[in-house]
């Protein structure tokens, strides 16, 4: 079967390398343009563009996919995974069996551009990946297959995207290797019931709401991670929350309680104990809280309180 894949983050280069160590190559990759990065703002690749350059691939990396179609319709499919584009109704229609993408929720759960951050953020108990038929409306296609992952309420967003990707890339490669059989997969049609949406986080909806509980904000810390971490902020001070754990007791909500070797933040119900933090001070790498009382102390007086 002739085939392209459309990706760009590592999430998409991890499923890209599962494929290509199963032996199945594409025929053309599309990716992202190079884009500057960095305080240097040094252009840079997209993972999908090195794994493929290494490869061999030909790469295509289109200001827009529709300069792509004609290539596409040389192909059978084209598959997707976080490619960062929408595919217009050209484009889906140009590959013989259409477009299939590696969603990571278990459809119609968590429509979305952000499923993994919601999943965490409304501590779901499992998640997993479906491999969709792609139409022009937001991830309502049928579906070829779906693979369930569970969750320990540890994850977060870096780590469940790392883990989906492998199951994601298993999960395409099965469903390419029933494409190459006589007898075709048929998706079926999602769920009309459970219909959940997962819509695009913004840096204001990482901030720290104290009038939640420390298990909604606990949350909020591992759904940001990997992201614009989740934060507070008291003055100028401007507090990364990058690993923190709830702590049981009645606090005063946004106000730090300090001992001499931990600092907690009361929250609507029990409080949040700050575990790893990074500050808008010094060199803004992350600190334990060991670091952040020896060398910040000052900035953390018992009682103060976050907005």
């Amino acid at each position: 079967m002739q085939f392209g894949f459309a990706g760009s983050p590592i999430f998409a280069a991890n499923i890209l390398q599962i494929i290509l160590n199963a032996g199945l190559r594409p025929q053309l990759v599309i990716t992202q343009t190079s884009k500057p990065t960095g305080r240097g703002q040094k252009i840079q690749n997209t993972p999908v563009y090195s794994l493929a350059q290494r490869e061999n691939i030909p790469i295509a990396t289109p200001n827009n996919i529709e300069e792509c179609v004609k290539s596409l319709t040389q192909l059978d499919m084209l598959a997707v995974a976080a490619y960062g584009q929408i595919l217009t109704r050209s484009v889906l229609n140009a590959p013989r069996y259409g477009c299939i993408n590696v969603h990571t929720s278990l459809l119609p759960r968590w429509r979305g551009a952000s499923p993994i951050e919601h999943t965490i953020l409304h501590g779901d108990k499992t998640s997993g990946v479906s491999i969709m038929q792609i139409e022009s409306k937001l991830d309502t296609g049928p579906v070829f297959l779906q693979r369930r992952h569970t969750l320990d309420g540890t994850e977060t967003t870096s780590s469940l995207s790392n883990t989906l990707a492998q199951i994601g890339g298993n999960a395409l490669l099965s469903v390419l290797n029933d494409f190459s059989k006589e007898n075709k997969p048929i998706p079926r049609p999602q769920a009309t019931t459970g219909v959940t949406y997962a819509p695009r986080l913004s840096t204001n909806d990482a901030r720290i709401d104290w009038g939640q509980t420390a298990t909604v904000n606990e949350r909020k810390v591992r759904a940001f991670v990997g992201r614009n971490a989740a934060f507070t902020s008291r003055d100028k001070l401007r507090l990364r929350i990058l690993e923190a754990e709830v702590c049981a007791g009645e606090l005063v909500p946004g106000r730090l309680y300090r001992t001499e070797k931990l600092l907690m933040i009361g929250c609507k119900q029990d409080g949040l104990l700050l575990r790893t933090v990074q500050l808008n001070r010094g060199k803004g790498t992350p600190l334990s809280i060991a670091a952040v009382l020896n060398g910040f102390g000052r900035l953390f007086e018992d009682g103060i309180q976050f907005d």
